[in-house]
């Protein structure tokens, strides 16, 4: 076979087309159709599955750290109050720091007066009879604003 004759026969075979057979095409379309139909049911299913199987892992895992930090809280409670424990604390203060009691004439004692801390009580004596009176600490009140239009006196 020459060139020619060959280039001949592949320019006459690509005018050939082939006829597309419409019932193959429609059983093709059908058995899709009917697959698509079976299959995501299917699909949807196991999809629902792996996700819960999913959730219910993350749940364990939860629960499980849940516990963990209920263990943890329970055991800082207990650590809590035994550091707050006011004969440790005292024991540590004499033994660590080396604090005494105060003389009783160095105790004061400070009270709430109107919602304010007062200062530190002090006794005075009328007669015979001492009376604790609070010093206060406040501030000097300012003086009211003239209104509008008045004069005040220098």
């Amino acid at each position: 076979m020459t060139r020619a004759r060959a280039a001949a026969q592949i320019q006459v075979n690509q005018r050939l087309v082939r006829e597309r057979d419409r019932q193959r095409s429609r059983e093709l379309w059908r058995f899709l159709v009917s697959a698509a139909v079976l299959a995501l049911p299917v699909l949807g299913y196991v999809w629902q599955r792996v996700d819960f199987l999913r959730v219910s892992g993350r749940y364990e895992r939860l629960q499980i750290d849940l516990g963990k930090a209920n263990d943890e809280r329970e055991r800082l409670r207990v650590e809590r109050a035994t550091l707050i424990d006011h004969e440790r604390i005292e024991r540590l203060a004499r033994k660590q720091l080396g604090l005494v009691d105060p003389a009783p004439d160095d105790v004061h004692n400070v009270r709430l007066f109107d919602g304010r801390v007062g200062a530190v009580e002090r006794s005075v004596e009328a007669g015979a009879l001492a009376v604790p009176m609070p010093i206060l600490s406040r501030k000097p009140a300012k003086a009211p604003a003239p209104a509008p239009g008045r004069r005040t006196r220098p």
